[in-house]
């Protein structure tokens, strides 16, 4: 019964660990996506003049998960227009979105975004994008710096935390 124990411990810990890798690899996926689809948002408003709700909708079906569901809830957002701003619209479908692992500073700057979009020239807007995605950019390589420092790191100390929590019951 002991080495059943011992066992499942060092399962549990192990899989703590791969949980806690799993979760920084998604993370820089997430910043990934929005990175990429704020391209095809840029290119849509600024040089198609492509309106604010065709564009949501647009990016909810052609950028990947999660980026895809930020866009959906901004886009069903928009038939609240003239009751919510643009801005408290995206501001929603951003916290809206905790699939997209968005940390304090990466979500504000993407909060941001909505502040500007559809209130300001073609090339205002295009400015604001492009800062938000070199933001996002940034955001994006700590992360992968992040993911590459931690999955070996976080798998080895879940293992280790199993494996000395299975010495103490043997």
């Amino acid at each position: 019964m002991r080495l059943v124990g011992a066992a499942l411990m060092l399962a549990a810990g192990l899989a703590f660990g791969l949980a806690g890798a799993a979760r920084l690899t998604r993370h820089a996926s997430a910043l990934e996506a929005v990175s990429a689809s704020l391209v095809v948002m840029e290119s849509e408003i600024c040089s198609r003049l492509t309106p604010m709700a065709e564009t949501l909708a647009l990016l909810a079906s052609a950028s990947p998960r999660p980026a895809a569901l930020l866009y959906a809830r901004a886009s069903e957002g928009m038939a609240e227009l003239g009751r919510k701003t643009f801005g408290e619209i995206w501001s929603s479908a951003v916290d809206g979105t905790p699939e997209l692992l968005l940390r304090g500073d990466e979500a504000a700057s993407l909060r941001e975004l909505g502040l500007c979009l559809g209130k300001y020239d073609v090339r205002e807007q295009a400015g604001a994008i492009a800062r938000v995605r070199g933001r996002m950019e940034e955001f994006l390589r700590r992360a992968e710096a992040e993911r590459d420092r931690g999955v070996g790191t976080r798998t080895a100390m879940g293992a280790a935390f199993g494996l000395f929590a299975a010495i103490l019951l043997l």
